[in-house]
C-alpha cells in the first residue's frame, strides 16, 4: 500500500476557500450583507466557530433569499464551505455534511476541484444510516463468472499461513518470474485440500515494466502453461495490483492494453484461470481509478485491496486536517463498507468483487502504539457486514503478514486477539469452508417495506454506520414497543413474531449513538402463517416464505419449479414464467388466474404475484401440472408433494432426448 496526502497545491487551495473572497460588487450584494460579513470575518480570524457558523448561516439565508448573482454565489461557495468544516471541527458531522452537500454546486461553479472532492467524501461518509437483513438460502448476486460460487465467500491468507480449514490461499509472485519450488507445493496442497488460489501477480517495474509486456507473449504463454498444470485449482491471477498507486504511475492506455494481452491470453489457453483488474481502495489524489479498466470482456473478477488502518500515513492528525482520514479511509473513517463502497459501486453490477488482500492493523509502527481492540472490532465489522451488505464480495484474502518497513503490522501472528478472533470469524455462516466447491451455511437480504416473514422465530441482523462511533448500540422494536437490543456485532436479534397476529405489522431498528439516536429504519412487514413445503421427503428452503392466498399456497416460482426438476425461463417483457419437463411445458403470466399446459389453458384459483421480489406461484396446481400428488396438512401446516417416479424405459428416452438436443445447440 502507498496512500499519498493531499497536494501542495490541494492544500493552498483549500486555504484560499477558507479565506473568502476581499473584493464584491456592491451593486451585486445587498447592503445588510457588509455589517454581517464583518462580524463573520472577525469570528473566523479569532477561531471561534460558534459564532463563525451563526453569522456564516445568516449570510447564506440572506443571499439565498435574493436572486443569484455571480457575486452571490462567489461568496456562498465559501460560507458553505467554512461553516461545514466549523460543524465538522465541533463534531457535528450530521449537519457539517448537509452544508458540504450545498458547497459542491458551487465548489464546482468555482472550480475548486480539491474542496469538491473532499466534501463529496465527507457527505459520504458523515450521515449515520442503519440497515436491517434477515438470512437468505438461495443466491443473492450471481454473475456466471470464471470460478465465482453461486453464493458464499472463499477465504484465506497469505501462503506462508495458510490453514486446512479455509477455501483459497493468497500467492504472491513476481511478474517475470516462473513457478517456484514453493509455488508449486502450495498448488499441490491446494489440490490435495481442494482449494482455490489467488496469484498476485505483481509488476515490479510498475509503470515503466507496463509498456514491455506487449513483446512479452512468449512468457506469458509459458507461466500459463505451468498453471495448466494444475486444471483442478481454481485460479485466480491479480495481474497488476494497485496500480491506482503506483510510485512509477502507469500511462492508462499503457496499462489497458498490456491488460487486454494477458487476459487475452488466459481465456485462450486457460480454462481454470480467472483475470482479476485490482486495485487499492483509495486512489492517489488526482488518479481515477477507472481510467485503468480494461473492460467487462477482459476483465472477470474485480478485486480491492482494502485495509483498516487507524493512523494514517502512521501519525495523528488534528481535527481541522481530518479531510486526509476521510480522503482515504482511515482513522475514524475506517468503515470497511465505507472504504470499499466506490468500487463496489462502480462494478459490482456485473462482476464478482474480492478483497484480494485485506487486513486490520493492531499495531502502528511509526508511533509505536498497539491498538488491538481497535484492531478487532474492525476486523469484525469487515467480516460480517461486508458480506451481508455486498453480496457480490466472494472472496476475502487476509494479508497476514509484516513486511519491513511498512508503517502498520496486520499480522495475525504478532496479536493474539486478533488471531482469536479470526480464528472466530471464518466460523460465520456465509464463508465457504475447506473446498473451493463446498456451500455455505447461508447468505442475507435486505430488510425490505411489504417483506413477507414467517409466524415464527426470525432472525434480523443491522448494519449500523455512524461516523466517530465504531460501537453503536442497536434497538428493535415490533409496533413500537423495544424487544431487544444489543452492542455486539453483527447485532443479530431473534425476533419472535409467533407472539404477533397475522398481517402488518411495523419493525423499527435504530441505532444510539452517545446516548442519541442517529438513524432509524422502519420496515411494514406482513407476518404470515409458517407453512412448510415437502417435495419427495425434502423440504423446501426459499428466502421468500409460503404464504395463503384464497385457501391457496403460493410459493416461489424458481424455488419450486427446481424442486421438480423443471427448467425454468422467465420473460421480464410479458411478465410470463415457462417451466418445462420431459413433454410437459406449462405458462403462468403474473397477475393472471389461467395456466396453460402444453398450450391447453386452466382455471386458477388465485393468480401468480409478486411478493419480496419473487414471483409466487399456486402450488397445488403447478406441481399437479407435473403429475406430482398434493396433500395438505391443516394441523401440521405441511404441503406435502410426491412426485410420480417415471418407468426406466420412459427415463431413458428422456435422457436421449435431453442427451440430442445438448449436443445439437
Amino acid at each position: 500500500m502507498n496512500w499519498r496526502k493531499l497536494t501542495a497545491a490541494g492544500i493552498m487551495l483549500l486555504l484560499m476557500v477558507s479565506y473568502g473572497l476581499n473584493i464584491f460588487a456592491a451593486d451585486q450584494l445587498p447592503g445588510e450583507f457588509w455589517s454581517l460579513n464583518e462580524a463573520y470575518l472577525n469570528a473566523k480570524e479569532a477561531g471561534d466557530d460558534t459564532a463563525l457558523i451563526a453569522y456564516g448561516e445568516q449570510v447564506i439565508e440572506l443571499l439565498t433569499s435574493r436572486p443569484e448573482t455571480q457575486q452571490a454565489k462567489e461568496v456562498l461557495a465559501s460560507r458553505y464551505y467554512d461553516v461545514a468544516d466549523a460543524y465538522d471541527r465541533q463534531g457535528n458531522f450530521e449537519t457539517a455534511a448537509m452544508y458540504y452537500e450545498k458547497y459542491i454546486p458551487y465548489g464546482k461553479y468555482m472550480h475548486w476541484d480539491d474542496g469538491v472532492k473532499i466534501a463529496e467524501f465527507k457527505v459520504a461518509q458523515y450521515p449515520s444510516t442503519v440497515q436491517g437483513f434477515t438470512d437468505a438460502v438461495q443466491p443473492q448476486r450471481y454473475f456466471g463468472m470464471r470460478n465465482e460460487p453461486e453464493s458464499g465467500v472463499l477465504y484465506g491468507e497469505v501462503s506462508e499461513q495458510t490453514r486446512q480449514s479455509e477455501s483459497m490461499i493468497l500467492l504472491y509472485i513476481d511478474y517475470g518470474n516462473m513457478l517456484s519450488d514453493w509455488d508449486y507445493s502450495i498448488f499441490e496442497a491446494a489440490r490435495q485440500r481442494g482449494a482455490a488460489v489467488e496469484i498476485a501477480w505483481n509488476i515490479q517495474g510498475e509503470g515503466e515494466a507496463v509498456k514491455e509486456i506487449p513483446n512479452q507473449k512468449e512468457y506469458i504463454t509459458a507461466f500459463l502453461e505451468e498453471l495448466n498444470r494444475y486444471p483442478d485449482v481454481p485460479i485466480f491471477l491479480r495481474i497488476g495490483a494497485e496500480m491506482n498507486i503506483w510510485d512509477i504511475q502507469a500511462d492508462p492506455e499503457e496499462f489497458k492494453t498490456a491488460f487486454r494481452i494477458i487476459a487475452d491470453l488466459v481465456h485462450e489457453k486457460t480454462e481454470h484461470v480467472a483475470t482479476v483488474w485490482s486495485v487499492s481502495h483509495a486512489s492517489t489524489w488526482g488518479i481515477e481509478m477507472e481510467d485503468f479498466y480494461p473492460g467487462d470482456e477482459y476483465v472477470d473478477w474485480v478485486g480491492i485491496s482494502a485495509y483498516m488502518i487507524r493512523y494514517f500515513q502512521g501519525q495523528e492528525w488534528p481535527v481541522e486536517e481530518r479531510y486526509s482520514e476521510v480522503s482515504f479511509g482511515s482513522g475514524d473513517a475506517a468503515d470497511p463498507l465505507m472504504v470499499i463502497r466506490e468500487t463496489v459501486e462502480k462494478f459490482g453490477d456485473r462482476k464478482p468483487i474480492m478483497l484480494a488482500e485485506c487486513g486490520s492493523a493492531h499495531t502502528t509502527i511509526s508511533l509505536s502504539r498497539e491498538h488491538s481492540d481497535w484492531a478487532v472490532n474492525h476486523l469484525r465489522r469487515m467480516y460480517w457486514f461486508v458480506p451481508m451488505v455486498y453480496p457480490q464480495v466472494k472472496l476475502m484474502a487476509y494479508f497476514n503478514t509484516y513486511v519491513p518497513p511498512e508503517t502498520n503490522d496486520y499480522a495475525l501472528t504478532h496479536c493474539q486477539a486478533l488471531e482469536e478472533a479470526y480464528q472466530e470469524l471464518i466460523q460465520a455462516p456465509h464463508f465457504i469452508q475447506e473446498r473451493f466447491d463446498g456451500k455455505p451455511k447461508h447468505g442475507y437480504q435486505p430488510l425490505q417495506d411489504a417483506m413477507v416473514l414467517a409466524q415464527t422465530t426470525v432472525p434480523v441482523y443491522a448494519y449500523p454506520h455512524v461516523f466517530g462511533d465504531d460501537a453503536p448500540l442497536v434497538r428493535y422494536y415490533i409496533d413500537g414497543n423495544l424487544v431487544f437490543e444489543t452492542a455486539d456485532i453483527p447485532y443479530r436479534a431473534e425476533l419472535d413474531f409467533t407472539q404477533y397476529s397475522l398481517g402488518k405489522h411495523e419493525l423499527r431498528i435504530e441505532t444510539i449513538s452517545n446516548g442519541n439516536v442517529a438513524a432509524t429504519a422502519h420496515y411494514q412487514i406482513q407476518v404470515a402463517e409458517d407453512i412448510h413445503i415437502t417435495v419427495d421427503g425434502k423440504e423446501l428452503q426459499s428466502d421468500v416464505v409460503p404464504v395463503m392466498e384464497n385457501d391457496r399456497v403460493l410459493v416461489p416460482m424458481r424455488t419450486i419449479f427446481e424442486a421438480l426438476g423443471a427448467k425454468v425461463e422467465w420473460d421480464e417483457e410479458t411478465q410470463t414464467v415457462t417451466a418445462e419437463k420431459g413433454w410437459t411445458e406449462i405458462q403462468i403470466t403474473l397477475n393472471e388466474s389461467k395456466m396453460r399446459k402444453n398450450e391447453k389453458e386452466y382455471e386458477l384459483d388465485t393468480t401468480a404475484c409478486m411478493i419480496n421480489d419473487r414471483t409466487m406461484v399456486p402450488v397445488r396446481a403447478v406441481s399437479e401440472a407435473f403429475d406430482a400428488k398434493v396433500e395438505w396438512s391443516e394441523s401440521e401446516k405441511t404441503v406435502t408433494i410426491q412426485q410420480k417416479q417415471p418407468n426406466p424405459l420412459y427415463a431413458g428416452i428422456q435422457h436421449l432426448v435431453g442427451w440430442i438436443s445438448e449436443f445439437i445447440s
